[in-house]
């Protein structure tokens, strides 16, 4: 008995290993798998990720979205609210880590995408604020309404913050 699986198990070596095949039917799996993928093959698959907009837009929500996880988490479970290098760090490190598995998963793991990803983290960590000011009700179930309001608190709309540093936008007067 322990003899047929041996030889089952050659037989499949042998079907494998037959120069004369391309690709060989496995009856396990019930399709037929290629012995092997020539260079020029892989080549052309990858020159055949033709550039688009759209990739680049949606590389950039992936870094939006990042921004967004880092600093949720950060607030809801890590419970640190004030601006210090230890938040700086955990966003920057959380949204790291969403950005390679959001990039992974949706492949988009190409240089000028990797770029996209990067403006848009860099855009939100110092202009996401400014989204609480338009949809606060919304961003207050992604972080907390507490989160919202001290965030409208400590910043004016249409500027940039960086730590303590706003700056505000052209054409735009702040209030303060």
């Amino acid at each position: 008995m322990a003899n047929l699986g041996q030889d089952n198990f050659n037989a499949r070596i042998k079907r494998i290993k037959s120069p004369s095949n391309k690709a060989y039917f496995d009856p396990e799996l019930q399709m037929h798998v290629p012995k092997h993928t020539s260079q020029e093959q892989i080549r052309k698959d990858i020159k055949a990720q033709k550039f688009s907009i759209i990739r680049l837009l949606i590389s950039v929500l992936i870094g939006v979205i990042a921004v967004i996880v880092g600093q949720s988490l950060r607030y809801r479970y890590l419970e640190m609210v004030e601006v210090s290098n230890a938040s700086l760090f955990t966003d920057i490190l959380v949204s790291l880590f969403v950005v390679l598995l959001l990039s992974a998963l949706l492949r988009h793991r190409r240089t000028t995408l990797r770029a996209a990803q990067l403006l848009g983290a860099v855009a939100m960590l110092l202009g996401g604020h400014n989204l609480m000011w338009a949809y606060p009700d919304e961003l207050a179930i992604v972080y907390t309404s507490e989160y919202v309001q001290t965030v409208r608190a400590q910043t004016t709309p249409m500027t940039l913050v960086f730590r303590d540093v706003q700056i505000a936008l052209p054409g735009h007067i702040t209030g303060s």
